[in-house]
């Protein structure tokens, strides 16, 4: 069985020599955090062996090795990563990289998901209560987001109620549409509507809305 131990260098130095290094098994993770800005990280690796180090597709839009992404025994790997900005394309949200060092004889790796700062995400119901006529068919529910086009697909909606027939999001996030009978009864009514999305961090945003549908 081989070990690989990792070290974070460079800006996290300090961090680290508060905290005892112990080998890491296989399938262990590691989190690192960096700001918005670009820059250049350094991460120390000990391994039983040879070692090589791997990113995913997505992480190498904005990520990139500087230097060997292989060693022997005590080494260490570089990743030079682009300043996280809003532009045409997306919002500056705070991503993720996935990185995996793994020995030759693949028995033993360590993933080490390197997170960047940048814009909270955030979706939300532009009202808490949304008042519809009884004779009314379909009505629009309003949102405020700061995720892209990009990230829509990813928001998650329900509506309850038995009166709801269906409910959609509109491409951009903004509007979820609701149709549903008219109100023929003696009483108001009512349903709720959430709406969340879960970030590359894995944190989950999400949020309620009453609809009131008048008698």
């Amino acid at each position: 069985m081989k070990n690989i131990m990792m070290f974070l260098a460079a800006a996290l130095i300090a961090v680290c020599a508060c905290q005892k290094e112990e080998p890491l098994t296989k399938d262990s993770q590691q989190v690192v955090y960096a700001t918005a800005e670009a820059g250049v990280h350094s991460f120390g690796v000990t391994a039983e062996g040879n070692w090589s180090v791997t990113m995913d597709e997505d992480s190498k839009q904005w990520c990139e090795f500087v230097g060997p992404d292989y060693g022997s025994g005590m080494g260490a790997f570089s990743v030079k990563y682009d300043a996280n900005l809003a532009d045409g394309v997306r919002r500056g949200l705070r991503r993720q990289a996935k990185f995996t060092v793994i020995t030759d004889d693949k028995f033993t790796s360590v993933t080490v998901l390197f997170r960047q700062g940048g814009l909270t995400p955030h979706v939300e119901f532009r009202e808490e209560t949304y008042a519809l006529e009884a004779d009314s068919f379909e009505n629009v529910l309003l949102i405020n987001s700061n995720l892209s086009v990009h990230e829509v697909p990813q928001i998650k909606c329900s509506v309850s109620g038995s009166w709801i027939n269906d409910y959609r999001l509109s491409p951009n996030g903004v509007e979820l549409t609701i149709s549903h009978t008219a109100n023929s009864g003696a009483s108001a009514r009512e349903a709720v509507a959430e709406i969340s999305f879960t970030d590359c961090w894995g944190e989950t945003f999400k949020d309620i809305a009453k609809i009131v549908q008048a008698k």
